[in-house]
């Protein structure tokens, strides 16, 4: 099992991982996000607020050398942003969109000592961010939705969908024609490594995202019962945290000190 990890994730990164140490385990934790227009002139429309979210998955924690280690981790994440208008009083768009990322940190360990005297390690590391877009919901209101006898007095309440036939897209759906799914940004980060037992690894990461992909590149989000459209020539942005229960997958060497301590108390 560790052999083929090893393969498969020193093929996905390009990194000789075959001596290094190899931790797992579950990671979650909260983010902060919004979005940036690539056209700066939007913002005389529309102002963007983040919005609260949250990230769950698995964890890998690799050495590569000495200090040197790369975390990764395969996690389900929600997004966001909530869009406010300024020509338009009337206009708010609230939307959180689900993804299935992995986000890659090169990172290097650093020791420092607390004041008891105790020993931990913390790290600065930076790398990649792979990202595909499952899709998302939303609440919006607007001007034209006040005037909508169905609409007037409450939100309009829709799902996200990709490229659907405009003929079978229903009042309840924001339909993407040119979703840009698989995306790409960049990770800076920085955290603490606990260890409270040997073989073992509590990992606390923060990390700053910057997008490089758009999530639409050529078209916006359509909706059928007004004229507003969601502009999704933007890029992801946002702060997470989150933490990792690790466990080292060197099994056998758990199980020699295991062994060894069984053998020196017999002697005893």
């Amino acid at each position: 099992m560790k052999a083929t990890l090893l393969f498969l994730l020193a093929l996905i990164t390009g990194v000789p991982l075959s001596r290094g140490q190899v931790y797992i385990g579950p990671a979650a934790g909260p983010q902060l996000s919004w979005t940036k227009f690539d056209n700066r002139d939007h913002y005389d429309n529309y102002r963007i607020k983040p919005l609260v979210g949250w990230n769950a998955g698995v964890n890998v924690s690799m050495k590569v050398r000495n200090r040197f280690f790369l975390h990764t981790s395969l996690v389900y994440s929600t997004k966001g942003r909530k869009i406010e208008g300024k020509q338009d009083p009337l206009l708010t768009n609230t939307v959180r969109y689900n993804f299935i990322e992995m986000p890659m940190i090169y990172a290097v360990d650093f020791r420092a000592r607390m004041a008891g005297g105790k020993m931990f390690k913390y790290y600065v590391g930076i790398g990649p961010n792979l990202s595909y877009w499952l899709g998302g919901k939303g609440k919006l209101y607007t001007s034209d939705l006040a005037e909508n006898s169905d609409f007037a007095e409450q939100d309009l309440s829709y799902n996200i969908v990709f490229k659907k036939d405009p003929e079978r897209v229903t009042p309840y759906q924001m339909n993407v024609t040119e979703p840009n799914r698989f995306q790409l940004g960049l990770n800076v980060a920085s955290g603490i490594v606990l260890e409270p037992r040997p073989h073992q690894r509590i990992l606390v990461l923060l990390r700053y995202e910057v997008g490089h992909s758009f999530l639409s590149r050529e078209s916006n989000g359509t909706f059928l019962p007004t004229y507003y459209q969601d502009i999704l020539q933007s890029r992801n942005k946002g702060i997470r945290l989150s933490a990792s229960y690790l466990i080292d997958l060197q099994i056998e060497k758990r199980k020699k000190g295991k062994s060894t301590s069984t053998i020196n108390k017999g002697r005893k």
